[in-house]
Formats: C-alpha cells, structure tokens, sequence
C-alpha cells in the first residue's frame, strides 16, 4: 500500500493528522514559584516596573530544525494529552541568543 493509499483510508474513516500543540513543562515547584513572584509584585507601581529590564532568549538549531510533530485523530475528537509535545528549555544542540529592552 503506498503512503497516499494510506492517507487517502485514514481520511475515509475522518482521521486527520495535526500538529502537535506545544506547551512548557511546570512542575509543581514552577508553578509555587511563578505564584510567589506574582504576589510579591501585584502591587507595584508604573515607575516600579520602570526600573525592570525586561529580557528573553532564543535557540538557534546547529543540526536543522526542531520540525512539527504531527498526531491523528478524528474529526471532531477532543485534544487528549498525547496530542502535546511537552517542551524544555536549554535541551541541547543549538546556540542561544539573548536581547533585552529598558524603558529609558
């Protein structure tokens, strides 16, 4: 049976593929630890968060691309936990690029 043979019976019994939805790993200790930042600064003001230098990094691939997963499922099915491609961060094979950005 050839690949499209196989795609073209999938699709008779409404089985699609999809790309896989991503989302970051949190552990329980993460999540403890984002509350406590965000109850620690609830209260502050603009010219608080004027004196904050925000920053953030990317991953350049050195060996191509992290590529799109894709799963099956039929038309209309709910999202089940297989469908996600658990991510983390710093994994290895890449070089990283940070920038940050100041209000002056």
């Amino acid at each position: 049976m050839s690949y499209q043979s196989a795609i073209n019976v999938l699709h008779s019994v409404e089985i699609f593929a999809e790309i896989k939805k991503k989302k970051p790993l949190l552990t329980a200790q993460h999540k403890k630890a984002r509350l406590a930042w965000a109850k620690k600064h609830q209260y502050w003001t603009i010219h608080d968060w004027r004196r904050v230098i925000f920053s953030d990094e990317t991953k350049i691939n050195i060996w191509g691309s992290d590529g799109c997963k894709y799963y099956w499922k039929r038309k209309g099915d709910r999202l089940q936990p297989h469908h996600i491609e658990v991510t983390v961060k710093h994994g290895g094979g890449g070089i990283m690029l940070w920038g940050c950005v100041k209000d002056t």
